[in-house]
């Protein structure tokens, strides 16, 4: 029988009080970047240790996935994305395209899915940090998005082109805004590089001794870059199944849509993101 003071206590702090709901079970992916959760949590309903664990495995590894989740409503995304920044109000969905004389396409006026290496918001003073993706609908089997980490494309790089590109800009079309190809990034300090084939407008520095801005061949620039991230760096390719959720640090992941998605289903992914900085 029970020791009658081993009782009291237990009647005085509660059985489930003592036992943890959602203890996350991480693995590593087989790349360099990026963690995925093995067992089924909630992640509105989880302890404030683990909502620390995953901000810093974001901030460490740059990509969370958490397969099958439950699917969540707006406000519950919003509410999530709070635990890793000031997110923007405005949630988007990511819908699917097809390519008609050589443009991509939305089969709606909402986002425009690319099959070129990107990161959110790049055309803004400052582009989005992070990035939350939930699958909301049933899914076809051909949806797959490709993630590669910068700072490994950065790493890629020789020294001699490291001080070739060093004080290299980049404008971007829509706001003309203006970031450096090489950088730092501003939570983790790790050298990296940042490029959204999308929107990149024009790539120059400016002469240090003149003044002069010096512009350079966009398409040469490209090229390079095409180059180290397609061949030279290790890429998660995800497969998306309804319910999927993908955290990701814009500073420290591109991503692409790897796979031409069926435009005929009704499918969508939900993106909600976090506010910026300036760099």
């Amino acid at each position: 029988m029970m020791d009658l003071g081993l009782r009291k206590i237990t009647q005085n702090f509660g059985i489930k009080k003592l036992t943890r709901k959602n203890i996350i079970d991480i693995q590593n992916l087989k790349t360099s970047f990026g963690v995925q959760i093995n067992n089924k949590i909630d992640i509105t309903d989880i302890s404030g240790q683990e909502i620390i664990r995953l901000q810093s495995l974001l901030k460490h590894k740059g990509m969370i996935v958490i397969p099958s989740h439950r699917i969540l409503s707006e406000e519950e995304q919003i509410k999530i994305t709070t635990l890793f920044g000031t997110p923007h109000k405005k949630v988007s969905y990511i819908a699917p395209h097809i390519k008609m004389s050589g443009q991509l396409n939305t089969t709606n006026n909402t986002y425009l899915s690319s099959s070129l290496w990107h990161s959110d918001y790049s055309h803004s003073k400052n582009p989005a940090h992070v990035s939350i993706f939930q699958m909301t609908e049933v899914v076809h089997q051909e949806w797959e998005t490709s993630f590669i980490s910068l700072h490994q494309v950065y790493s890629k790089l020789n020294d001699d082109i490291k001080k070739k590109w060093d004080g290299i800009k980049v404008m971007y079309s829509g706001n003309d805004t203006i970031h450096p190809l090489l950088w730092v990034h501003p939570f983790t300090g790790n050298p990296s590089i940042y490029f959204d084939f999308r929107f990149a407008k024009e790539v120059f520095d400016i002469c240090t001794t003149t003044g002069e801005i010096l512009f350079k061949n966009i398409n040469d620039t490209i090229s390079s870059l095409n180059d180290l991230f397609s061949k030279k760096a290790a890429i998660y390719t995800h497969r998306w199944c309804s319910g999927d959720i993908i955290i990701v640090d814009n500073y420290a992941i591109s991503r692409k849509e790897s796979l031409q998605p069926d435009y005929s289903q009704n499918t969508a992914i939900r993106r909600t993101t976090t506010k910026g900085v300036y760099f």
